[in-house]
């Protein structure tokens, strides 16, 4: 099976799509920003029709594992590049859309700017912005950033701007820009860690550089990029947590007898919660920022294990008869059939 499409700009790499990690994965994000609607599903597998792609990278920003990539512009580099103090985000400057950040741009433009500034002016009319649907998420991932930086106690946000310049030289401006980037591309690159967003780890590295200024380090987990995770008693250690977990956030340790997690790697796709069976996983409302940007794991749950008496298989031992949970529904669903045998013999 081929894992990538590529057009003449636009690709779409197949193994960072949640879809396609868990078939049950319900995300299209792409499928519903993308004014042209070139994203369809064929056979469950999204593809993108080429013909209908303008390549206006209004679909970058809301992929939560960056499987969509433009050959032009990645809103990644486009941060590491500018230095400067004060930013002003355009489409009439040098970016194709502000689409093309996520939450997490966004929320890292703010802790590394004295003032970000954010041209909105020419959206109403924009072709892009069929029904207001562009530019409502584009203001809802602005508003979750400034939420993000307000509530660890930090006083930013967004400010207007307008800014008027042809097409022409905009788009002069974006491919000049993009020639420069190589020695940044490799930077953002290796600083990425797997299949971990690189948006993430820009996110990471700004809070790790601030926060030992940072007021409040106790947060919400009401974010779309942030989730914690807990493992109750119900857990069966079957394994397909860790198995299906994108980032490897949910990873075995101690012979896999425990399970840890690393909120830090966690891209709150849900995949964990919808596939257990025995529904032992849960999300906790809160999460510490300082462990988060670190990557500090937690073991969620240790389990001792036994050797079940029907089948002389090792078992997580929760207590009682020493019998596995697969023994132990055999008998139920099966004894019956036992029984009738023994009574005709």
């Amino acid at each position: 099976m081929e894992y990538r499409q590529k057009g003449e700009l636009l690709e779409l790499d197949l193994l960072k799509c949640l879809r396609t990690d868990y078939f049950h994965n319900d995300c299209q994000e792409c499928v519903q920003i993308c004014p042209k609607e070139a994203f369809f599903f064929d056979r469950s597998r999204l593809t993108i029709d080429f013909d209908r792609c303008t390549n206006c990278g209004i679909c970058l920003g809301v992929c939560p594992t960056e499987a969509l990539h433009l050959d032009f512009f990645d809103p990644n580099e486009y941060i590491l590049q500018h230095n400067e103090p004060e930013i002003v985000l355009s489409c009439k400057k040098d970016i194709p859309c502000l689409s093309a950040f996520d939450s997490e741009h966004f929320a890292t433009l703010l802790l590394r700017k004295e003032k970000v500034a954010c041209d909105l002016s020419h959206c109403e009319g924009c072709e892009l912005n069929p029904e207001g649907k562009t530019l409502a998420s584009i203001r809802k991932r602005m508003e979750e950033a400034q939420r993000f930086v307000q509530e660890m106690g930090i006083e930013k946000e967004f400010e207007k701007a307008s800014f008027e310049e042809s097409r022409r030289g905009f788009f002069k401006t974006l491919f000049k820009s993009a020639k420069q980037l190589g020695q940044e591309s490799l930077k953002a690159q290796t600083q990425a860690i797997d299949r971990l967003p690189t948006k993430q780890v820009l996110l990471k590295n700004s809070l790790k550089s601030q926060i030992s200024q940072i007021p409040n380090t106790t947060l919400s987990t009401h974010y779309s990029f942030l989730a914690n995770k807990s493992i109750d008693e119900k857990c069966t250690n079957c394994g397909e947590c860790v198995q299906f977990c994108p980032t490897d956030a949910l990873f075995f340790a101690k012979d896999g007898t425990a399970i840890w997690f690393v909120a830090g790697r966690c891209v709150d796709c849900d995949i964990c919660n919808d596939i257990c069976k025995p529904q032992a996983i849960g999300d906790k409302e809160h999460i510490d920022l300082v462990g988060w940007c670190f990557d500090r794991g937690e073991e969620l749950i240790e389990h001792t294990f036994e050797m079940c008496q029907e089948c002389r298989t090792p078992f997580p031992y929760k207590g009682g008869e020493m019998i596995c949970d697969r023994c132990k529904s055999f008998v139920q669903d099966f004894g019956d059939i036992f029984k009738l045998a023994s009574e005709e013999d």
